[in-house]
């Protein structure tokens, strides 16, 4: 290492090495990381008024940290759970180096002592039925772009797949077209290099396979109108775009997980096993997919509350418990 005083050496080794290597993280929590360091170093370099080659291990101080993570969330939007995978990704870095310097113990524990903040649970947001037959009947499929937007949108809402999983897919995942009517099959590649299958339903394959005409294995399925491969924010903009040209979700927020939300309650509604679900959704814990069971039993409450005869009250006159459990009811 050329200087270890230096904040950079450090970071190349960090992401070029150690969590390629050593620990083989996903891809996407490659990136996510190396997203973390391009906010911070320039936020770091500023409050310690030297260029971001010249920061030293030392200008990363604990102070400065809470200061980034209180400026992405106030500045930048950013929600609780941005900053708090942010903050992971600082406190891997600090451990990282603390196990190479033990002279750097003491400002790595200072940096990973700063707790995550607790965020509130976000309410899952799903579509109907009748909302998600109105968003796939959004794009024109008389034309070849709006087959691209509502095969691509059939495809989320059939698989459940996450954005990322989607920009990845290529021809060469998908089992289409098969002798004797087999039933079709796309390979999701998910996070932390799992791999799962999901079966696709005749009118995805039929969407699909008019897409892939001419195709090469390696090729992408989904093609922007640059002929790229559609990227994560072509997609959001897909969704959005989509969702408000429908009167019935004026003022919602929809995007592409919203989709995978209604995926995986149309399935518990059809009476689909949460196991069965979990594997749908390429879920690592069934806990994780325990969130939509409790979506179906508060509509099952709300179904309930609206069907419900009122019973006759009681005879007996109510008098009020002036005693101690009154007391510690008030409190």
């Amino acid at each position: 290492m050329s200087n270890p005083r230096t904040l950079g050496p450090w970071l190349r080794r960090f992401l070029a090495e150690y969590i390629v290597t050593e620990r083989n993280l996903a891809r996407n929590t490659q990136k996510s990381y190396r997203d973390t360091f391009a906010l911070l170093l320039p936020f770091v370099g500023a409050k310690a008024r030297k260029p971001v080659e010249r920061i030293a291990v030392q200008d990363l101080t604990a102070r400065h940290v809470r200061q980034f993570l209180d400026y992405l969330e106030e500045d930048r939007g950013c929600s609780v759970q941005t900053r708090n995978q942010r903050l992971s990704a600082i406190r891997a870095f600090a451990r990282f180096i603390a196990s190479r310097d033990p002279g750097r113990i003491e400002w790595s524990g200072s940096i990973r002592a700063i707790a995550s903040k607790k965020a509130a649970p976000k309410p899952i947001g799903w579509l109907s039925k009748a909302e998600m037959k109105e968003l796939l009947q959004v794009p024109d499929r008389r034309t070849p772009r709006g087959r691209v937007e509502h095969a691509l949108l059939l495809f989320l809402y059939n698989t459940g797949a996450r954005v990322s999983e989607t920009t990845q897919l290529v021809a060469g995942d998908l089992q289409i077209g098969r002798r004797g009517g087999g039933q079709a099959l796309v390979n999701i590649h998910g996070k932390g290099g799992k791999h799962r299958q999901c079966p696709l339903w005749p009118r995805t394959e039929a969407a699909l396979t008019e897409l892939l005409q001419g195709r090469a294995a390696g090729d992408a399925v989904f093609l922007s109108r640059q002929r790229r491969s559609y990227t994560r924010f072509g997609v959001y903009r897909l969704v959005e775009r989509s969702a408000a040209r429908v009167p019935s979700l004026a003022g919602r927020r929809v995007t592409p997980h919203t989709i995978r939300h209604t995926s995986a309650c149309h399935l518990l509604q059809a009476g689909i096993d949460l196991n069965t679900i979990r594997a749908w959704l390429g879920h690592a814990s069934l806990d994780t997919t325990n969130i939509y069971a409790e979506i179906d039993l508060e509509m099952k409450a709300r179904a309930m509350a609206l069907c419900d005869a009122a019973e006759p009250g009681s005879d007996r006159p109510w008098r009020a418990n002036t005693g101690l459990i009154a007391f510690l009811a008030a409190l």
